[in-house]
């Protein structure tokens, strides 16, 4: 969604390189500070993370806040 790289996202997320293509691989789970720091890069980004809610779970940009009031 956010056209990052994966040296990109673990810039952001102030995790190494290799632990993202680990990830990505399907070969490792970052420990849980790591995940915590990756998910926090994306929301800090703009996208949110929706919960299983009748329709499933999923991703999405955040809605623009208004201006003005």
């Amino acid at each position: 969604m956010l056209g990052w790289s994966q040296a990109e996202l673990a810039k952001a997320a102030k995790v190494s390189r290799q632990t993202i293509a680990d990830f990505e691989r399907g070969t490792h789970v970052p420990i849980s500070n790591n995940l915590t720091s990756i998910i926090t890069a994306f929301q800090e980004a703009g996208i949110e993370f929706i919960r299983e809610n009748g329709g499933g779970v999923g991703v999405r940009f955040k809605k623009a806040m208004s201006r003005g009031g």
